[in-house]
């Protein structure tokens, strides 16, 4: 089994695989402070809960955003699954070309999503990721990974829209009954969900611009399901992106 780990600013997204089927999908807050020991406690319950077999686990990969926390897993990975974790980065085995300037300025993130992109949609795709920063990566059919482009996640602009206004609430993001909202909650809510809609679509349409290929344009991230179904441009929601992504990763690194 593969045991891959998408830790981001936010959550930290956990899965399973067995013979490239994801078997269970865990999403945990990433706390900074916590210890190899609090992590093997939370690891611990979910395997025992879903009744796995620890001893199935045979590779470990890790897609990571946060560095601070990065010491922890090794840890973990090492004392309490007996494994050595492989961290993903633009030199690890991974199926694609980063073809950048800079390769190691790119997320694990958002190399992992580009790894299974270039697996599921040969002609070449566009990833949108919704997560506490907005990405958009493009992949050609060659598998190369050639950029994109990143704005401010939704929940980070609802959150700093709070703190930075005195009368402003919080609020959940729904999609509202009409643009045009007639209290301030409706007017908030019109405003972030409309508004990333559109920020998220104009991106894309200039992006298409500038590319000599037909992308398949996919969504993925906690928060794409709802958004995308309004987007005029995304065609498919895919919430395990990430996760497959590693997994192939785990593969391949696993029989070199």
């Amino acid at each position: 089994m593969n045991f891959v780990i998408d830790i981001g600013n936010s959550n930290t997204v956990i899965g399973v695989f067995k013979n490239n089927i994801l078997l269970k999908r865990w999403r945990i807050a990433t706390e900074r402070n916590l210890t190899k020991d609090d992590i093997a406690s939370k690891i611990h319950s979910l395997i025992t809960i879903s009744s796995l077999n620890q001893k199935e686990i045979s590779s470990i990969v890790i897609g990571s955003v946060v560095p601070t926390w990065n010491h922890c897993w090794e840890r973990f990975s090492i004392d309490f699954l007996n494994l050595d974790p492989v961290f993903l980065k633009h030199t690890t085995i991974s199926g694609i070309k980063i073809k950048t300037p800079n390769p190691s300025e790119v997320g694990a993130d958002r190399i992992a999503n580009a790894v299974a992109a270039a697996n599921e949609y040969p002609g070449g795709t566009i990833v949108v990721d919704l997560g506490t920063a907005i990405t958009l990566d493009i992949i050609n059919p060659q598998k190369e990974y050639v950029g994109g482009a990143i704005m401010p996640g939704i929940m980070a602009s609802i959150e700093a829209l709070s703190f930075k206004t005195a009368k402003l609430p919080r609020f959940q993001l729904d999609k509202p009954e009409k643009a045009i909202g007639t209290t301030t909650l409706q007017s908030l809510q019109s405003g972030a969900f409309y508004g990333f809609i559109g920020m998220i679509d104009r991106l894309v349409e200039e992006s298409l611009k500038e590319l000599s290929f037909s992308p398949k344009i996919i969504s993925t991230g906690g928060l794409a399901g709802a958004l995308s179904a309004a987007s005029k441009y995304i065609e498919e929601f895919n919430r395990d992106l990430t996760l497959k992504g590693l997994n192939i990763v785990a593969n391949l690194n696993r029989e070199k």
